[in-house]
C-alpha cells in the first residue's frame, strides 16, 4: 500500500504512515506535475496541503488511488465531486487549526490597531517618531465577524474577553441562538455589521457563493478608519478593490494571511499598498494544530488502506 505525500508534512506522522505503509515522501512534489502523476501510478493513497489541485485530471494519473487525504480544513484545491465519481475516499482534519487560526486573526487585528509594523521599522530603523505611531485600543472597539462556524466563533469569544463589541453577520444563524447570546455576540445583516465595526474579519469558506464575498461595494460601506482581516481564504476578497480601497484612503488598513494567487504573481498591487500587513498563509501553522491534524489525516489514512485490504486478504485466503 503506497503513500505519496506530495507536500510537508509533520515527520511523527510521517513515521507514523511508514510504519503501515510505503510512503513516498517529498514536500516540493507538488512543484512538479508531471513527476506527481507518475507517483501516482501505482499509490493507493495521496496526501496534500492547500498547493496541490486535487482534480479529475490527477485522479487519473493514479487508477489505484482510494483515498486521498487533506492536511487541514479547506477543500477549494480539492474536487470533492470527481473523488465521490471514482469512488475514492476524502480525510481531512476540520477544525485541528481552529485556535490557532483565531489567535492569528487577533493578532493580526492588534498589530493593524496598534500599527505594529510601522513601529517595529521605526524601531531598527532608529527613528523613534512616537507620535507618528499613535494606535488604538481594542477594548471598546467593534469587531465585525462574517461567517460564525468554529473559527469565527472563536474569534468572536476572545474579542469579547479583550472588551470588544462584536456584532456577525451569517446567513445560517438566528438572532436567539443561545450560543450567541451567551458569547454575546449581536447577529446583523452583512450590510450593517460593514457600516458599524471598526475591524472586519472573514472566516465563511470559499465557495461560489463567497468568492469576492467582499468588493468594491462592501468596502466602500466600511467606515474610513476601519481595518480588514483575512485569515480565512484569498478568494473571499477582491484584492484589486482592496488595494484601490487602501490606496485612495476609502479604510484604514488590512492584513491578509491569505491571498487569490498563492504566492501572488509580480507585480504585487498590495504589496505597495499603504498600512497592510501580508502573511504567507500561516494563521492555522502552530506546531500543536499541525501534529493534531497530520496526526488525525494519517491515523485515517491507515484506517482507511486497512479497510481495504481485509477484504482483498479473506478473499485470497479463500
Amino acid at each position: 500500500m503506497r503513500v505519496v505525500v506530495a507536500e510537508w508534512m509533520w515527520d511523527e506522522a510521517v513515521a507514523r504512515l511508514r510504519s503501515s505503509c510505503d510512503v513516498l515522501y517529498d514536500p516540493d512534489l507538488w512543484r512538479d506535475q508531471p513527476a506527481l502523476r507518475e507517483a501516482l501510478e501505482d499509490a493507493a493513497a495521496l496526501v496534500v496541503r492547500n498547493q496541490t489541485p486535487v482534480d479529475g485530471r490527477l485522479l487519473d494519473a493514479g487508477p489505484r488511488l482510494c483515498v486521498v487525504g487533506r492536511l487541514g480544513t479547506g477543500l477549494d484545491n480539492v474536487d470533492t465531486r470527481a473523488l465521490a465519481q471514482r469512488g475514492i475516499r476524502l480525510v481531512y482534519a476540520p477544525g485541528a487549526n481552529a485556535v490557532a487560526t483565531a489567535e492569528f486573526t487577533l493578532l493580526l487585528a492588534l498589530a493593524l490597531a496598534r500599527r505594529l509594523a510601522a513601529a517595529a521599522q521605526a524601531g531598527r530603523t532608529g527613528t523613534w517618531t512616537r507620535a507618528e505611531l499613535v494606535g488604538h485600543d481594542l477594548a471598546g472597539a467593534t469587531l465585525g465577524v462574517l461567517g460564525l462556524g468554529r473559527i469565527g466563533t472563536l474569534v468572536a469569544r476572545r474579542a469579547r474577553a479583550l472588551g470588544m463589541d462584536v456584532v456577525a453577520s451569517h446567513p445560517r444563524r438566528q438572532s436567539d441562538d443561545p450560543e450567541l447570546r451567551e458569547a454575546g455576540v449581536h447577529l446583523v445583516p452583512l450590510d450593517a455589521m460593514l457600516r458599524s465595526a471598526d475591524i472586519i474579519t472573514l472566516h465563511v469558506p470559499l465557495v461560489p457563493e463567497t468568492r469576492h464575498i467582499v468588493g468594491r461595494r462592501e468596502l466602500a460601506l466600511m467606515k474610513p478608519g476601519a481595518v480588514l482581516v483575512n485569515t480565512a481564504r484569498g478568494g473571499l476578497l477582491d484584492e484589486a478593490a482592496l488595494a484601490e480601497a487602501l490606496e485612495d484612503g476609502w479604510i484604514a488598513g488590512a492584513a491578509l494571511d491569505v491571498r487569490e494567487l498563492e504566492p501572488p504573481p509580480p507585480p504585487d498591487r498590495l504589496g505597495g499598498a499603504p498600512n497592510v500587513l501580508l502573511t504567507p498563509h500561516i494563521a492555522g501553522l502552530s506546531a500543536e494544530s499541525q501534529r493534531a491534524a497530520c496526526l488525525r489525516v494519517a491515523e485515517e489514512i491507515i484506517a482507511a488502506l486497512w479497510e481495504r485490504q481485509v477484504p482483498a486478504m479473506v478473499g485470497g485466503a479463500r
